[in-house]
């Protein structure tokens, strides 16, 4: 019994472990705001994730400024973790007012999210090359347009 106990915690701890500079990122798909599926290809150099609210506001109004293809042009996705929000309020309020955006955001409506690296308060940017993370940053919405700056 105890062998299981601690293999089963030994799995839960390396399938919800932070990803690690250097490592290939996982496979990911996501639906976003109107269910369309999108994958992380890796073709992709930018991933931008949004775990809470506040933050979330800040890089959709950062967005909201650019023009609609300013994400594929730059070859990146913008993922929002909404798994910890009501099912009523994310039906009710949320995704209508996501479905007015011009830009696609990825949706974690589940226990996928805790896998990603994360600090309050921060905007979580992965940069990839060919699949694998280059760096980790956390950055404020103040840095996000020095993202995108090569």
């Amino acid at each position: 019994m105890n062998k299981i106990l601690l293999a089963s915690f030994l799995l839960s701890s390396l399938l919800l472990a932070d990803f690690k500079v250097g490592e290939k990122l996982p496979s990911i798909e996501l639906a976003d705001q109107f269910e369309k599926k999108f994958k992380v290809e890796a073709s992709d150099t930018t991933i931008l994730m949004a775990f809470e609210k506040d933050v979330a506001i800040s890089i959709a109004d950062y967005l909201k400024s650019k023009p609609s293809t300013f994400l594929a042009d730059n070859h990146s996705k913008y993922i929002s973790d909404i798994s910890g929000m009501p099912s009523m309020i994310t039906s009710l309020f949320a995704l209508p007012k996501m479905k007015k955006y011009s830009f696609s955001v990825l949706l974690i409506e589940d226990e996928f999210g805790k896998n990603f690296n994360r600090q309050d308060a921060k905007i979580t940017v992965f940069s990839l090359q060919k699949g694998k993370i280059k760096t980790i940053k956390f950055i404020t919405a103040k840095e996000l347009s020095a993202v995108f700056t090569k």
